[in-house]
This record gives structure tokens, C-alpha cells and sequence, in this order.
């Protein structure tokens, strides 16, 4: 793992799962996670990519949310973290925790308004932070640079109320889609192919999974 550098820049991104059990006590294999699919005309840097829903967030508050963990060793390339779980439905935006995912959701999942009127609700804990480099090949040959270090903060977030507002498209993504943890763990392991998560034919091919985001995102699902 890289050492920690001071600026570089920090992403947020969501493990966000549908179970009926505790953030604290284990999620189990057969509950869903939350994939998606980086609209190829919004999202200027990987586009077409699986991945889980993600934002670049202040360093500032990123910070305060992980000085309020603890450490938990290591998986993969990410550092695990235990958090105190935040409800949404207890707790609001002076919650640093509820403040960042809640913003992720309106801006990039389309779910401001049932957030605003309570008809989605979550909670959600502090899970594992990756230190690595982001690629962009996309740049290559331009006065852009091709690759960028980033901190990406993942926080387990655990649907209460409101999983079937998930799904749809939005700007940001072309598919929001459940998939269980275990299809999504054979993925990770199998080479990462597209059809382990559900995209079959032509669709399948334009398609392809990297990206710190979802590493992340399987680093903490290995361990729960």
C-alpha cells in the first residue's frame, strides 16, 4: 500500500447493501449490493465502467469521518475500518457520516426528494479506506494528466427503508442494479466479467470493471 499522501484527493464511495441484518453483526451472502454503470457522456473519466456509486468529497470531512473509526487490519488493498453506525431516520446533517452519503444519493442516484420526504432511509458506518492510483488512459496524448493518486473512503451503507427506489437510471448511471454478494464476490474472483453480474449480449462487451471504487467495495465484502 502507497504511503499516505497529504493531498491527494479523497472519493467517497458506497457498499451500499439490502439485509436484514446489523452493519455490526455480518451481512450475508445471499443479501444484494448496489452496482452501476458510469454513463458514458456524463462521466468524462472511465466511462462504461461497473462500478459502485461514488463522489469526490472535501478532504475535510472525509478525514473527520475516518479519525472517528478504528483500524481493523487489512484486506486486499484496502484498510479496514470499524465505525459507529449512523441512522439516517436519528441522525441528520450535522452527521458528518449521513451528511456524505446523503449527498452521494440525491446527486448521483436521483433520491433527493424521498430522502427529503422520508421515504428512503439507511444506515450507514465508516468500512475501509484505499490509498492507490487512478488511471486515465483517456488523457493520453493531451496536456491532462493520465493518472491521479486518490484516497477512496468506502462507507457500508444499509438500506432501511426505500430499496425499490434503486434502480433506475439516472444521470450519472446508466444502470443501477442489485445483485447478490455472492454473484458479486464470484465476479471479483473470476476474472471480473460483466456476465457474473448480469449483463448478457452486446451489452456485456462495451462493458468492463476497475476501478479503486469497486476494489474497495470488494475488499470490504470480503470480510464481513
Amino acid at each position: 500500500m502507497k504511503d499516505l499522501k497529504s493531498d491527494s484527493p479523497f472519493v467517497l464511495a458506497l457498499t451500499i447493501v439490502k439485509s436484514k441484518q446489523d452493519l455490526g453483526d455480518g451481512i450475508a451472502a445471499s443479501d444484494d449490493v448496489l452496482i452501476c454503470v458510469r454513463n458514458e457522456d456524463i462521466n468524462e473519466t472511465h466511462p462504461n465502467v461497473i462500478s459502485v456509486p461514488t463522489q469526490r468529497i472535501p478532504a475535510v470531512l472525509a478525514e473527520k469521518i475516518i479519525a472517528a473509526g478504528a483500524e481493523e487490519g487489512s484486506s486486499g488493498s484496502t484498510t479496514i475500518y470499524r465505525g459507529q453506525a449512523a441512522s439516517s431516520k436519528s441522525a441528520n446533517g450535522h452527521s458528518e457520516i449521513i451528511y456524505a452519503v446523503e449527498s452521494l444519493l440525491a446527486g448521483k442516484l436521483g433520491l433527493a426528494d424521498a430522502i427529503e420526504r422520508g421515504d428512503f432511509s439507511f444506515t450507514a458506518r465508516l468500512a475501509g479506506n484505499q490509498i492507490g492510483t487512478a488511471n486515465h488512459p483517456e488523457f493520453h496524448g493531451t496536456d491532462r494528466p493520465d493518472h491521479e493518486d486518490l484516497q477512496m473512503m468506502n462507507i457500508m451503507v444499509r438500506v432501511d427503508r426505500g430499496a425499490e427506489l434503486l434502480g433506475e437510471p439516472t444521470v450519472s448511471y446508466d444502470h443501477v442494479k442489485w445483485v447478490s454478494i455472492d454473484k458479486f464476490r464470484t465476479m471479483w474472483s473470476n476474472g471480473k466479467q460483466p456476465t457474473d453480474v448480469g449483463f448478457t449480449g452486446e451489452e456485456s462487451f462495451r462493458l468492463c470493471i476497475h476501478g479503486l471504487c469497486i476494489s474497495s467495495s470488494a475488499d470490504v465484502l470480503a470480510v464481513i
